[in-house]
């Protein structure tokens, strides 16, 4: 009889905690996006913020669609459409010229913005991707 009790009572803590709730899907909402983004991730690989010579964020303005920031040398700007529920596509980014001692996250970043095609944001992170494939990952700036 005890051994019923515990194959019960064991069955009964497996069902319940498989109707616990699921995480909580990812679902874009665009009011979310207009804020200022620090990027964390670029293509799977930590940045490493000690050799940028300033941060690397992008601010998204509704107002005219427009996104502003730096990839951590120069200033950039371009515009971005919004599409289906996480379709985003990048204009050209301008950006200026200034050299820096390290280029290298930046380069990164201007190679990889016309490939994006889709975005999400989970909780503070913004991630920026080509399909399923993601490319950079941003944290809200506070």
């Amino acid at each position: 009889m005890k051994k019923l009790h515990v194959w019960v009572a064991a069955a009964t803590v497996a069902i319940l905690s498989s109707c616990a709730a699921p995480r909580a899907a990812s679902i874009n909402n665009e009011a979310d996006l207009y804020r200022t983004w620090r990027l964390v991730e670029l293509e799977g690989h930590t940045v490493d913020t000690s050799k940028l010579q300033r941060p690397a964020e992008l601010t998204f303005i509704k107002m005219d669609n427009r996104v502003y920031g730096s990839a951590g040398c120069n200033t950039l700007s371009g515009k971005f459409t919004i599409g289906a529920p996480n379709k985003m596509t990048f204009s050209p980014i301008a950006a200026t010229r200034m050299a820096c001692k390290d280029m290298s996250t930046e380069d990164q970043f201007l190679r990889i913005a016309p490939k994006v095609n889709a975005w999400t944001i989970t909780a503070d992170f913004l991630v920026l991707s080509q399909d399923n494939t993601p490319l950079a990952r941003f944290k809200a700036k506070k």
